[in-house]
């Protein structure tokens, strides 16, 4: 029912999505009572009224997010997942649908497919802090401790507050020991006769 669902929302023609403009606010109202039926426990309304919304707003991007969610969240994992590949379909830039695809992908034990959604949204946004700290845990669960060590050190850079750096300081700390042998700014050879002007200044050569 959900392939039926995302085919007939991809294939609708041009001129219902322009009808559909005016049936944004009820779209809207829809998924509003999604979320309140959430918060009471009842999930398979909720999914009810998230669907209702989709089909009067083919185009909301919120309205995929909550129907993903809402499948994720009991656990329907190929029904969430194409639920945010309809919508990325649709909207490609859409952060959240990257992430609640990632976080699907690994709640069924495919975590290369879920490294590759979070790299798809850094590719849009690098800056995204849930998917740097995504791409982190993802990376270091596999022992990829050179590419956990890079995500930590762009959240470092834009970290929000004192307590978060201290803690990302912390595993940039024991990631450095982790990577020292392939990180091309810890690495011993870093500073050696053979090393570039720039890698020498990263890793503050003398």
């Amino acid at each position: 029912m959900i392939r039926a669902l995302a085919l007939l929302l991809l294939l609708a023609p041009a001129g219902l999505a322009h009808a559909q403009r005016s049936a944004s606010p009820r779209a809207a109202a829809l998924i509003r009572a999604g979320d309140a039926l959430l918060r009471a426990g009842d999930r398979g309304s909720a999914i009810g009224y998230y669907r209702e919304a989709l089909q009067a707003d083919p185009r909301s991007t919120r309205a995929y997010e909550r129907l993903g969610d809402a499948y994720r969240g009991r656990g329907s994992h190929e029904d969430a997942r194409e639920v945010y590949e309809a919508g990325l379909v649709r909207d490609p830039d859409a952060a959240p649908l990257w992430l609640g695809l990632a976080r699907t992908l690994i709640e069924a034990g495919r975590p290369d497919d879920a490294a590759r959604a979070v790299r798809s949204l850094l590719a849009r946004d690098p800056e995204h802090r849930e998917g740097l700290r995504l791409r982190a845990d993802l990376a270091r669960e596999r022992g990829a401790w050179s590419e956990a060590l890079t995500a930590y050190r762009a959240l470092l850079a834009h970290a929000p507050s004192e307590e978060e750096a201290a803690e990302l300081r912390r595993y940039e700390a024991a990631l450095r020991l982790l990577a020292r042998p392939l990180d091309p700014v810890s690495s011993p050879r870093a500073c050696g006769p053979t090393s570039t002007p720039l890698r020498r200044a990263l890793a503050r050569c003398p």
